[in-house]
């Protein structure tokens, strides 16, 4: 029979903590270099014989790399943070992804964020203080 978890919530799980926390700042500079490495390749073309250039452009450019393996770091570190907490405690945090790019995508790419997608993440960061306090 396996051991109890002990969870971040029992404050003997500020490793746990540390990995979300790392798990969420790499997914979300995976992100974004992720569309800045896009928006250097260019949209999918609708032209199926430009397809496989397009592929091959997009995963040699340096952005699009790093963003793939920002996900490989993401997935190690979140397969550590549910280890070391339960996954009903740790997931709810993943939504601060959503908060740091939608704030950040207007600072880093200039993009528009309509009122809509503000009242959303409003909606999330209200979520996740309800998620994190039971």
């Amino acid at each position: 029979m396996s051991e109890p978890i002990e969870t971040a919530q029992s404050g003997h799980g500020m490793i746990a903590f540390l990995l979300i926390f790392l798990t969420i700042f790499i997914t979300v500079t995976g992100q974004l270099l992720a569309k800045a490495g896009m928006t250097e390749v260019g949209q999918i073309p609708t032209d199926k014989s430009k397809l496989i250039g397009f592929v091959i452009h997009s995963y040699t450019n340096w952005k699009v790399i790093a963003a793939f393996l920002c996900g490989v770091f993401a997935s190690f570190t979140w397969i550590g943070a549910v280890s070391r907490s339960d996954i009903s405690f740790a997931y709810p945090f993943m939504g601060l992804a959503i908060v740091l790019v939608l704030l950040l995508s207007p600072l880093i790419f200039r993009e528009e964020v309509p009122l809509t997608r503000w009242v959303g993440v409003i909606v999330v960061c209200i979520g996740l203080w309800i998620a994190s306090r039971g």
